[in-house]
């Protein structure tokens, strides 16, 4: 039996070190992806951050979902024995008396996780929604809007400023022929005395 349990802790870890290996590589790419955005002022490469935010957090979930199977299977393994219910329903409900429930035990090496999927805490959908790991990828997505809000707002304010440059430079353009006919005119009237002298 010990043999037993410490394959399945061995698969456990495993599945604990992928979920922290899963995190890091969000944080990483996302860095980079908002890095390489401020570098050639591109604000739309910010959004493409939001797509391995949600696909590690699907895999993450994957992951802990099956965590959570082996730790019931550890679980009947030292106690030699299992408790499942007959239909999907949440660990909470496992004392309701109104609940068929199924007894049973496992063979010596087996590592067959998914019979314990039975319980909803372990299904993927729910386990999206877990603290340990909901907080961390909608907070990623949340730092992700906020900076491409900022890079919108930066572009919108650039924009804006080059509006204003050229505006500036359209009216000293006017500005400039409106002197040089002037300076023309008074050429011409120079002109036009000397070659009418007083007498």
């Amino acid at each position: 039996m010990e043999k037993h349990l410490e394959f399945i802790q061995s698969v456990i870890n495993r599945h604990n070190s992928n979920s922290f290996m899963l995190k890091g590589w969000t944080i990483t790419i996302t860095a980079a992806l908002y890095a390489l955005a401020g570098l050639i002022n591109e604000p739309n490469i910010v959004l493409i951050a939001l797509s391995p935010i949600i696909m590690f957090w699907g895999l993450d979930a994957f992951y802990l979902s099956n965590e959570r199977c082996f730790v019931d299977l550890y679980n009947a393994v030292a106690k030699g024995s299992y408790k499942l219910p007959k239909k999907k329903i949440f660990k909470s409900k496992k004392n309701d008396d109104t609940v068929e429930f199924e007894t049973g035990s496992i063979t010596n090496f087996e590592m067959n996780f998914k019979k314990f999927k039975i319980w909803k805490n372990n299904n993927w959908f729910q386990v999206l929604w877990s603290k340990t790991i909901f907080w961390f990828y909608f907070s990623m997505i949340i730092i992700t809007v906020i900076i491409m809000a900022l890079f919108l707002n930066l572009d919108t304010q650039d924009t804006i400023n080059v509006n204003a440059n050229s505006t500036k430079q359209d009216i000293n353009n006017e500005k400039q022929p409106n002197m040089n006919n002037n300076h023309h005119y008074m050429n011409s009237s120079d002109s036009i005395k000397e070659t009418n002298p007083k007498n």
